[in-house]
């Protein structure tokens, strides 16, 4: 399954499971026409990757939740189990970090499992994302 299937699956099991909560994804993936592109690219954030799932629904402990989804772990981790020194991944992590520091839960996603598990997790309070 690709990162974008998976995100998509993901949506959809947001939209059956948690009906009423507000989410949103980052587009940058999406092919455009260059002139939407650049567009695009005017209104993006400068200093940050903006992760693939925003899901704008506090809850006791964190502000919302951000799930930058991969297809698998080995996308990010290194098989000594250290992130990859890829510029990508860096900056991907460097803005998950960001948004901790700012009080979201803020998570690489590896599958449509473990991401399913940070949802059900996130809205289930006895519990803490990992």
């Amino acid at each position: 399954m690709t990162e974008k299937q998976i995100h998509s699956q993901v949506c959809k099991y947001l939209d059956l499971q948690y009906p009423k909560v507000i989410y949103t994804s980052d587009s940058s993936g999406v092919r455009v026409s260059i002139g939407m592109a650049k567009a695009l690219k005017a209104i993006r954030c400068k200093g940050y990757k903006i992760p693939d799932l925003i899901i704008m629904h506090p809850n006791k402990s964190y502000h919302g939740l951000i799930i930058e989804i991969k297809k698998d772990l080995s996308q990010i981790l290194t098989k000594s189990g250290t992130f990859k020194k890829d510029q990508h991944v860096q900056e991907q992590l460097k803005s998950l970090e960001e948004l901790k520091r700012l009080g979201y839960a803020a998570i690489f996603g590896c599958g449509f499992d473990h991401c399913k598990s940070v949802i059900d997790e996130y809205f289930n309070p006895k519990n803490k994302i990992k």
